[in-house]
């Protein structure tokens, strides 16, 4: 994947949440990620369009911390990836392609579970809980067992986890992928929401 933004460069600026500066990643001879440069101000949504293998996903794991890049810096409210990634992750929400949830236990478990990773305390944990079931519109399920989900209803609920803890910056990988057209509308609601 490559592309280029006329986007200034400079890390500190209050209306914007990400700024992806000149990123490059390669895997031996192959150039996944070229010179990618691009930001986010709060309130924006942006998608990251291109084929299999573009370097999509790629570039989403340097954003989250999860990949050290081979050129370039991603910079996530103020913080630098590769200087500050703990500070960085604190201000990110999650939804990877894979879902991660536990299907043996019930929506509301699952986003208990994770709201306590998070570090939310009972209060602020349960307020959000109650927001997330709502914005993802799974409450009249909140207690059923997650493997009796549909494939929408286990997106939803992976969004909904990456929610949790209020991001600044909320992560999708392929959030839509596989279900159907009411679930996938639903989805992009929530993410307009």
């Amino acid at each position: 994947m490559n592309g280029q933004s006329d986007a200034p460069s400079q890390t500190k600026d209050a209306g914007r949440v990400l700024a992806v500066e000149g990123l490059v990643k390669r895997y031996g001879k192959t150039t996944a990620v070229e010179n990618v440069s691009f930001e986010i101000r709060r309130g924006e949504i942006l998608g990251l369009l291109g084929p299999n293998g573009a370097g999509k996903t790629t570039t989403l794991e340097i954003i989250a911390g999860l990949r050290r890049p081979d050129g370039g810096d991603v910079i996530v409210g103020g913080f630098s990836v590769l200087r500050d990634v703990l500070k960085a992750q604190r201000l990110l929400g999650v939804a990877p392609q894979g879902l991660a949830l536990y299907e043996d236990l019930s929506a509301k478990q699952n986003l208990t579970y994770f709201a306590k990773l998070r570090g939310l305390k009972r209060a602020e944990r349960e307020a959000q809980i109650s927001d997330v079931l709502d914005i993802t519109g799974l409450r009249d399920v909140a207690g059923k067992r997650v493997r009796t989900f549909s494939g929408g209803m286990k997106r939803r609920l992976n969004i909904g986890v990456g929610l949790l803890g209020r991001p600044e910056l909320l992560l999708l990988d392929e959030p839509t992928v596989g279900i159907d057209p009411q679930s996938r509308r639903h989805i992009l609601d929530a993410v307009r929401r």
